[in-house]
């Protein structure tokens, strides 16, 4: 049963992967399941799985940039409950949709979000900078 979930976990890899280390490690599997348990090994594997489809394919730059978008919105958000029509009545005022947004508190939102977007495109920027840089140097090695 566990062999059987090791095999479907190693499947799940992408292709490359699964060339290139699949039989070794399906062999590994039989040789250490037999004397440590499968449990550690699966582990693994469901590690290897996740590491390999959002850091190795690229996907994690959907996470990255979902996690922009979060914090962008959170931001202007927050610009809006500090600036905006809701902090003239406190944070449960009720706002009318007729009344209009002041320019003043407008353009503070707009900075506020803007600022958000700056800040988590430089710090998006400076991750993958160094995520790369230490890929490039694991691959010279």
């Amino acid at each position: 049963m566990s062999r059987t979930l090791y095999r479907w976990l190693l499947w799940m890899h992408p292709a490359a992967f699964r060339r290139q280390y699949a039989d070794e490690m399906l062999w590994i599997f039989d040789e250490a399941s037999a004397t440590q348990g499968a449990r550690g090994l699966l582990g693994d594997a469901a590690v290897s799985l996740t590491r390999q489809w959002l850091l190795r394919s690229g996907s994690w730059k959907i996470a990255a940039a979902l996690a922009g978008a979060l914090i962008q919105v959170t931001i202007g958000g927050l610009g809006h409950v500090l600036f905006g029509p809701l902090s003239r009545g406190g944070p449960l005022a009720p706002v009318h949709a007729a009344e209009p947004i002041e320019l003043q508190s407008l353009i503070r939102i707009i900075i506020w979000t803007v600022s958000g977007i700056g800040v988590t495109v430089i710090l998006l920027a400076t991750w993958v900078k160094k995520f790369s840089a230490r890929r490039i140097r694991a691959v010279h090695l």
